[in-house]
Order: structure tokens, then sequence, then C-alpha cells
């Protein structure tokens, strides 16, 4: 968690000092909401699906408008991913949960649609996200019973496509902004196995403000 408010903080520095070229408005802002994060999982993985982790995630942006219509939008946000089980066996509950705490770097291609104050948006790009921690904890009737730490069963770093869509109401001095999208992982972030392949998956809903 730390490492993550330092890299944010650093991007929000950076971002305050940014040139703003005549062609092109440099916008920053900040954006947070929830998680709903997955693996998939393929060639020995678990014969039944995980069920999601629900978990906040928060950041940062850059959208360097070039034209009204179009931005090219750096981020940086502090997401969790993972999955998680649970098993019931009378009146007791046994759950596992695989948390793995990135920082996510997307880099997005925005249009806007409409010349009013509310815009939808699409949006799409590559992204990469770097481990921080990444843990197992097991749970028995609701108490932590156990927790191990599995980055070294981790690929450090995750590279991923994002692509979604979502609504901007600009204002006098700020745009509220409010997207929906989906990041898909495309490494296979199994560092010990070659045979089983484990993937990120996650859907992320976030509001936003920028200036």
């Amino acid at each position: 968690m730390k490492k993550g408010l330092v890299v944010l903080s650093a991007f929000l520095l950076v971002a305050a000092f940014v040139p703003r070229p005549a062609a092109a408005a440099v916008d920053f802002g900040l954006k947070g909401g929830l998680a709903l994060s997955n693996l998939t999982w393929t060639g020995g993985g678990p014969a039944e699906s995980y069920d999601n982790v629900q978990k906040p995630v928060f950041g940062a942006f850059v959208a360097f408008n070039l034209s009204p219509m179009f931005a090219v939008q750096p981020e940086v946000y502090y997401w969790t991913g993972g999955a998680s089980a649970e098993e019931t066996d009378g009146t007791d509950t046994y759950k596992m949960e695989l948390l793995f705490n990135y920082i996510h770097v997307p880099v997005l291609a925005k249009f806007r649609f409409g010349t009013g104050q509310l815009k939808p948006i699409l949006f799409a790009g590559p992204a990469v996200s770097f481990l921080t921690t990444a843990t197992e904890k097991m749970y028995f009737n609701g108490v932590l019973e156990d927790e191990m730490d599995v980055k070294p069963f981790l690929k450090g770093t995750d590279f991923s496509a994002v692509f979604g869509t979502g609504l901007e109401y600009a204002m006098n001095k700020i745009t509220l902004i409010l997207d929906v999208r989906y990041n898909l992982g495309l490494t296979n972030i199994n560092l010990k196995g070659e045979e089983t392949s484990i993937k990120n998956k996650a859907w992320m809903f976030m509001l936003g403000i920028g200036f």
C-alpha cells in the first residue's frame, strides 16, 4: 500500500508540472471505485471457477487532449487482483483468498462523442501492472487462520488490454467522469509452472474528477 501511495503521489506531482502545449490542452484528475477481479486458469487449474475478489481501485490520470474528440490518457492505479473460493461443511465455512496487489498503468486512446456538456466516451489501450505484494489467506468461519506470501510464485510484471466506456460531464472548471472498463490479462503470471497458465481479469467501475 505504501509503495502504491508513493507512485500515485509522484504521478500527480509530475502531472502538475506537465507543460501545456498550445495545440493540446492537458488535464489531470483522480479516479476511484470498485474492482471485481478473478483469474483464468488453463492446463491443470482448479476444476471449479473461483469467485470474484471485490476490492477498491484508485489512482490518477493525465489526458493529453489532441482535439475536442480525442485524447491520449496515461493512468496509474493501485489495484488488487486475485480470486476467492468458499466451501461449507455442515455449519463450518472455509474460505481461501488470493490477493495480488499491483501498480496498474494503462495508456488509453479516448474518443469523445457529441458537442454538449454530457459526452459519451469510448477508450482502449495497453496496460502494464507491477506486482507489489501477493498473499494467500485461509479463513475458518470468518476468522483468519493462515496467511502465506505467494509473490515468489508469480511474475512481477503483467501485460494486459484495457477497454471500456463511460460518460464525461463538463462543468465550469471541472469534469465529472463515470467509466466502466474490462482489464484482460495477456500474461501467464504463473512463474513456477509452464503447464498451468494463470491470467488476471477484472471489471472496474470508477467515478472520477478532472481538472
